[in-house]
């Protein structure tokens, strides 16, 4: 029989294009470049994967938002929260396991290597200049983590001038984001400094007091449960040579969020992250640049559940990579080399707490004609578990101006996580440190068209995880297909920007067949901007389907649809008001069983940012 989503798949390929009204557009959507679908400077329209770009404007349409709800609103991402701002989240991307997502700040790896997954409820929107949202398996360039894809973010850097920012924001639950940025540069001198404080009262977390009436105890304490959140990001650059520049890149934040895990005691979880790296890149000759980073994340976690009772879970990962791009007759060569030591400390005594891995990076990337080719291999040699080779070839065929074909395939891998490997037997099961790493293999097709008034992209894709580890105990028994569309089209009308998308998912246990726990089957978004004189506003629509809270399927996470809005209002070149409304209609809705989730909330703001 054949699969729903391949015959989808195949009539939109053979319809889209034909059915688009030439009538409802007039200007033409821009390009960008991205670095993360290759390692290497790309125009979009040569990039064979689907990559999204979120840059500076969209994160302030996101007023009051953290990065994970900014997350939750891309095609492809769905987000499971046990609260709200600043509480545990995690990331699905194409229905892949939160812990088969890289995430990179500057080009380094940050995580929690017992959880396998970052913080990224705690990561500040406002030291972010853009992020890049790479779909799909990416261990042929990044090794471990990268099933489902990677997040790749990138904080703020030097510009030319004197550029100071200033913002202050007060809103709902008694939100208050402030914080301040310094860029600039002269002659070959670029830096930056951005510092700023998040905090909330928050709401009530958890909800029906009889769901959280368990029988060791009561875990409902119906008070507010708020976050704060403390943070500095630095850069600065230096250019020796015309193409030479050396540059140091900082992170850190420091955030507090209060949860409920009794009702005589305000229990809460201390975050840390931090990231430090530096680079130089060098033109060792014509066509031929070399680039070095070194560095070190943090991922530290204190929890405080109640008087008696503490834990503490710190992760390091140190860091390396050189990294050389040749300039080719036809393309362009990468070689790089990456050296990542991974190190676990705190209350938990791990039998084993730390590891290395060495890893050797090619790849090639070419367009001649009409055809656009990338091959990328990479040699991981794991000190826990040995070697993984991994791969992934990808090709695109220009059919004409407007319409592009693309298809890939590709095979990555997760390491399993020190709680898996190496937590100590307690009287409920132990870590295995016999496990193997999971593995994917993922076959992917897609087309886009772009006329110059509107532009499609459309993709299927399948993935196939084998050796899935299941929770606990820990054990390489599962495995799991992943099958979706991903539709996503652009255009203006009347002077206003319209994007709207459909993602369509399958993500189920191949022995049981049941879909797995928190991955809607439909998610669909729309939004309208438009910018005019001293304005710029616009609506977003963000829609999901119905899921499922457990494994068995028999806990069920109704849908909902979402309204937003916001409105910018510039007084004059150098002051700004911004605000923004969330949930307008109110809907009630969960994304994690037993847990609430912000109702209406508003958000103003002022932003002072001469140029």
């Amino acid at each position: 029989m054949k699969s729903p989503c391949r015959t989808a798949a195949f009539a939109a390929v053979v319809l889209l294009p034909q059915s688009i009204p030439a009538v409802l557009a007039q200007e033409t959507v821009t390009e960008a470049v991205v670095v993360t679908a290759s390692r290497q400077p790309q125009r979009v329209s040569d990039v064979l994967s689907r990559v999204e770009i979120l840059d500076r404007d969209a994160i302030e349409r996101a007023g009051q938002s953290s990065l994970v709800e900014l997350l939750r609103a891309q095609p492809g991402i769905r987000v499971s929260m046990s609260g709200g701002l600043g509480a545990n989240a995690s990331v699905f991307i194409r229905g892949a396991e939160s812990r088969h997502t890289l995430v990179l700040i500057d080009g380094m790896r940050m995580g929690s290597v017992t959880t396998g997954q970052p913080a990224l409820e705690a990561i500040p929107l406002a030291m972010i200049d853009r992020i890049e949202i790479l779909r799909g398996p990416a261990s042929a360039m990044y090794g471990s983590e990268a099933i489902g894809g990677v997040i790749q973010i990138f904080t703020r850097k030097g510009v030319d001038g004197f550029q100071p920012e200033v913002f202050v924001g007060y809103g709902s639950n008694s939100t208050l984001n402030a914080n301040a940025s310094l860029a600039g540069g002269a002659g070959r001198v670029r830096y930056n400094l951005t510092v700023g404080q998040d905090e909330t009262d928050g709401f009530n977390a958890k909800r029906d007091p009889d769901f959280w009436n368990l029988p060791w105890g009561n875990s409902y304490h119906p008070d507010r449960d708020g976050f704060r959140n403390a943070y500095v990001s630095a850069a600065a650059s230096v250019a020796l040579r015309e193409r030479d520049e050396v540059g140091v890149n900082l992170y850190h934040s420091d955030g507090r969020n209060w949860y409920d895990s009794n009702d005589f005691f305000d229990s809460y979880l201390d975050k840390s992250m931090s990231a430090y790296s530096v680079y130089m890149t060098n033109q060792l000759a014509d066509g031929w640049t070399s680039t070095l980073r070194a560095g070190r994340t943090e991922d530290k976690l204190s929890n405080w559940p109640d008087l008696y009772s503490f834990s503490r879970f710190d992760s390091t990962q140190t860091q390396f990579m050189w990294q050389n791009d040749v300039r080719l007759p036809v393309g362009s060569l990468m070689a790089a080399y990456e050296y990542v030591r991974s190190e676990v400390d705190g209350t938990t005594d791990f039998t084993v707490d730390r590891r290395t891995v060495n890893a050797l990076l090619l790849g090639w990337s070419a367009r001649f004609d009409a055809h656009n080719v990338q091959v990328n291999t990479r040699y991981d040699d794991n000190s826990q578990f040995g070697s993984k080779a991994t791969g992934l070839f990808a090709y695109g065929y220009q059919v004409s101006r407007a319409l592009s074909l693309q298809a890939s395939i590709g095979t990555a891998f997760n390491a399993p996580t020190f709680n898996q490997l190496y937590w100590p037997d307690t009287g409920f099961g132990g870590g295995n440190p016999n496990l193997e790493p999971e593995e994917a293999l993922s076959r992917e097709i897609g087309l886009r068209w772009d006329d110059g008034t509107h532009a499609v992209e459309l993709t299927y894709y399948n993935n196939r995880v084998d050796d899935l580890i299941a929770d606990w105990p820990p054990a390489n028994v599962n495995r799991a297909n992943l099958e979706g569309i991903e539709v996503v089209y652009r255009t203006q009308l009347a002077g206003f920007d319209v994007q709207a998308g459909l993602d369509l998912l399958k993500a189920e246990d191949d022995a049981t067949g049941k879909n797995l726990p928190r991955r809607a089957e439909q998610m669909a978004f729309a939004r309208i901007d438009r910018a005019t004189g001293a304005w710029n506003y616009g609506v977003e629509v963000n829609g999901s389907g119905h899921s499922y809270d457990d494994a068995a399927n028999t806990v069920r996470l109704g849908g909902y649809g979402l309204v937003n809005a916001y409105a910018h209002y510039r007084v004059n070149p150098e002051w700004r008001i911004e605000a923004r409304a969330t949930n307008l209609f109110d809907r009630d809705y969960e994304l994690s069983r037993g847990y609430a989730t912000d109702g209406t909330n508003v958000f103003v703001g002022v932003r002072y940012a001469p140029r």
